[in-house]
């Protein structure tokens, strides 16, 4: 088990340096190549980081984030750094789930296709300084794979006692 997490955190620290844009962790439910993903269920979608696509982790965390954001799509603002949906919600769509709720905003959420660690601002290396001082998300990458660690050994733990 922990030779898969060491693996699943190999995969998201490479696509990270590729893109900063978007980072996903896709569990499917069978194991096939990706040609052959389109007869594979994706049950779930755990995405990291940055503005590109928070839906919802900065301002769970730090206040609302004031319109124009969300008022044309979703007609109020709803936490994203957007006016409308991101690749993220596009994924999901196109997966056949729902859209991810970001994992900081307990409040309504469902976390039962996924979690959402991104949030605005986030580099891949830890800031040395806080939100007031530089503006930035103190939600790097390093952070969204510990609340990420923490999720999935809390979904187990819950599952047991359910179970």
């Amino acid at each position: 088990m922990e030779l898969l997490g060491e693996k699943v955190r190999q995969v998201i620290m490479s696509w990270v340096v590729i893109s900063t844009v978007l980072t996903l962790v896709i569990v499917p439910s069978c194991s096939v190549s990706v040609t052959e993903a389109k007869e594979c269920s994706f049950p779930a979608i755990f995405n990291f980081g940055d503005s590109n696509s928070d839906t919802g982790g900065l301002a769970a965390a730090f206040g609302q984030v004031p319109p124009p954001n969300g008022i044309t799509f979703f007609n109020t603002p709803v936490g994203r750094y957007s006016d409308g949906r991101l690749i993220i919600d596009f994924l999901a769509q196109n997966f056949g789930l729902p859209y991810l709720s970001a994992y900081l905003d307990s409040v309504g959420s469902n976390f039962s296709n996924g979690a959402n660690f991104a949030t605005a601002g986030s580099t891949i290396r830890p800031h040395n300084k806080t939100l007031s001082q530089s503006g930035y998300s103190p939600v790097s990458l390093d952070v969204q794979f510990v609340e990420y660690s923490d999720f999935k050994a809390k979904s187990i733990l819950i599952r047991k006692k359910v179970s």
